[in-house]
């Protein structure tokens, strides 16, 4: 599982331990739990400290890539109906978040240039909420 810091933690005034803001900075969006652990050298610990910090909403779970593309799709759909198709191609093609965030933004940005730019606009402000 990828963890990331949550933007808005429902936890006022925490004061992490050492081996806990290690591991909370390590919790990027990109990491699993397990590079999460191995890079914070904390072993099992680290483990016991993510799910502190999970039950405490301080870091969440991120979309895999295939959750955020299906996202993504539905998206492009609404605006599009079935000109999204073979966008949808593209986006499904992805094997990571990475390459689905870059590959999402050129697509929006087909859109705006070349079929609708509000839709390619609107496409685009979702997408970059979505990876943010």
């Amino acid at each position: 599982m990828v963890l990331r810091r949550n933007p808005n933690p429902p936890v006022q005034g925490w004061t992490p331990t050492e081996a806990e803001w290690r591991v909370y900075t390590l919790c990027d969006g990109r990491r699993t739990e397990e590079e999460v652990a191995r890079e914070s050298g904390l072993g099992e610990e680290a483990y016991l400290i993510l799910a502190r910090l999970l039950r405490q909403g301080l870091v969440q779970p991120v979309e895999g890539a295939r959750e955020l593309c299906e996202r993504i799709v539905r998206l492009l759909e609404a605006h599009l109906g079935g000109r999204a198709k073979p966008f949808a191609e593209r986006l499904r093609a992805c094997d990571s978040r990475e390459r689905l965030e870059e590959e999402a933004l050129k697509v929006a940005l087909k859109v705006k240039l070349t079929l609708d730019k509000k839709a390619g606009e609107a496409l685009e402000k979702a997408i970059r909420e979505i990876f943010r």
